[in-house]
């Protein structure tokens, strides 16, 4: 029994509430020569603009920020400009004053005059990319081309027979971290990406610890306000009928919060456009993290098809 006990602590104090982190601590750690801000509607925007040739926009999804896209980013900026910031409260990007109230599109919109950007293709991976087709179907004649990396097509997704299928550990700490620990524990962000990934090897200590700081900033919430706008169905399969771009959905087909299937559900919803489906062996929830190398060839070849057509 004593045996247990100390098993059961162990296990429990690993997972115990993490201390935070402001804004400012976070810059001072993890700001970098390439980092730029603007402001934009009242809040102070951090993104990165580099490379050269036609524009990509890159939108992280919920947990994540702009260095999601690090080692995507260093096989494609050789021949696209690629363009990346961070959502608030997320990242290194300041929060959104309390008067608010633009929406997503309007803000992306906002975020590119600023920038002096008009026509982009947009890459987005997980939630963000209910931005990225919110964008496309508000300002159709400003997306050239969307490649959408699982992204949920409407909510709530069902994925409970999937996660059934995570090792029984992981499933015991996940549930332990969601229930019991305000602001997750690196060990909590350990097991999450444990179970968001098929090629652990691609879970390194530095993609730990960058999850584990960037998710205990003092003013932010655990989870993207994103998911938050795909809860009114009928709302969402109005703006998927409204994409008009090219449109590229990547999947991991080992990804156990929206399974393969959950593709076609998009791309029978992109009713206004043509959707090609490209599953990838051996990669789960979110591909520019886990299989860099062949998102960036699948999105160089789609996009130079696109161009192709013009």
């Amino acid at each position: 029994m004593l045996a247990l006990a100390i098993a059961a602590a162990v296990f429990l104090g690993a997972r115990r509430c993490a201390t935070l982190l402001s804004v400012d601590e976070l810059r001072a750690r993890y700001a970098t020569p390439a980092s730029k801000f603007v402001t934009v509607a009242g809040i102070s925007v951090h993104y990165r603009d580099e490379g050269g040739g036609p524009i990509i926009l890159m939108l992280h999804g919920s947990f994540g920020n702009l260095r999601t896209f690090d080692n995507l980013a260093a096989q494609l900026r050789d021949r696209y400009r690629l363009i990346r910031y961070d959502q608030s409260p997320a990242g290194l990007s300041g929060v959104a004053p309390a008067a608010f109230t633009q929406v997503p599109e309007q803000f992306i919109k906002e975020f590119l005059g600023a920038i002096g950007v008009s026509h982009v293709a947009i890459l987005a991976t997980s939630s963000g990319g209910i931005l990225g087709y919110r964008y496309a179907a508000a300002y159709p004649d400003d997306v050239t081309a969307l490649i959408l990396a699982n992204v949920p097509p409407s909510a709530p997704v069902d994925n409970a027979g999937a996660r059934r299928r995570l090792p029984w550990l992981t499933r015991l700490s996940l549930d332990v971290c969601t229930r019991y620990a305000r602001r997750w524990s690196r060990r909590c962000w350990q097991d999450f990406l444990g179970s968001t990934f098929t090629r652990h090897e691609m879970i390194t200590d530095e993609l730990v610890s960058e999850y584990f700081d960037f998710n205990r900033r003092s003013d932010s919430r655990q989870l993207n306000s994103a998911t938050a706008i795909m809860r009114n169905d009928a709302q969402v399969v109005a703006y998927l009928a409204r994409v008009r771009a090219p449109t590229l959905l990547l999947w991991g087909e080992d990804d156990h919060v929206l399974q393969p299937p959950t593709a076609a559900l998009m791309a029978s919803r992109l009713s206004s456009t043509h959707a090609e489906i490209q599953l990838l062996h051996t990669v789960s929830h979110y591909p520019p993290l886990e299989a860099p190398r062949e998102v960036a060839v699948a999105t160089d070849d789609f996009l130079r098809r696109v161009r192709g057509l013009h």
